[in-house]
């Protein structure tokens, strides 16, 4: 094997490993690495231990899903493409430090899985599952945060994006608040509860 082939190798399954310690599934680490999926799995699972069951194929929970999660994918999207557009790292690249900063400020299991994250990927830039880009960044006229949805959205209607949406529910959802009460060091201000103030006090 030349040295270049052997450098490329190596990258690769660096790349490959990154992606399996952060939840990778192996069809996601094959298709980002471009490495079969027989070798990954005697690299990385001669004793088992891969991440069972169907990979998501799609990003279409993006509309359907929870407000958490719904939010945590825009802001996981958000991410990767200021380290994509800004900095101009290589979508796999992007995708892993992307995701391992949003894991960082998760103080439990990230709600967006890195294969859902990978999905999210693939249908912002139209790579590897797609060969189109169905999903975009748009700025919210209110809040002027970044967020995700279909290409050629129309801006959202009051009360605003996913974000200002969760602005609204955090005082009043227990739910929301209890989902976020371990990240309080990561939160807008305005989402910040005085100390003291549970959800009776909220609402």
């Amino acid at each position: 094997m030349a040295a270049p082939e052997a450098d490329q190798l190596i990258r690769a399954l660096h790349l490959a490993r990154e992606c399996i310690a952060l939840g990778a599934r192996l069809g996601t680490a094959s298709q980002v690495t471009g490495l079969r999926a027989s070798m990954l799995r005697t690299y990385f699972f001669r004793h088992g231990g891969a991440v069972n069951g169907r990979r998501p194929e799609s990003s279409e929970w993006v509309h359907w899903g929870n407000l958490c999660l719904r939010a945590e994918a825009s802001e996981f999207a958000s991410i990767f493409s200021t380290l994509h557009e800004q900095y101009r790292c290589l979508p796999a690249d992007a995708l892993v430090i992307a995701y391992r900063m949003y894991a960082e400020r998760c103080p439990r299991k990230p709600t967006v899985s890195f294969d859902r994250a990978f999905a999210l990927v693939c249908d912002l830039l139209g790579i590897w599952l797609r060969k189109e880009a169905r999903l975009a960044m748009h700025r919210c006229p209110q809040c002027r945060a970044r967020y995700v949805a279909e290409i050629g959205a129309p801006p959202p209607r009051d009360p605003g994006c996913v974000f200002c949406h969760l602005l609204q529910r955090y005082p009043l959802d227990p739910r929301v608040q209890a989902h976020y009460v371990a990240r309080r060091a990561d939160l807008p201000a305005t989402l910040v509860l005085p100390d003291g103030a549970g959800p009776e006090k909220a609402a």
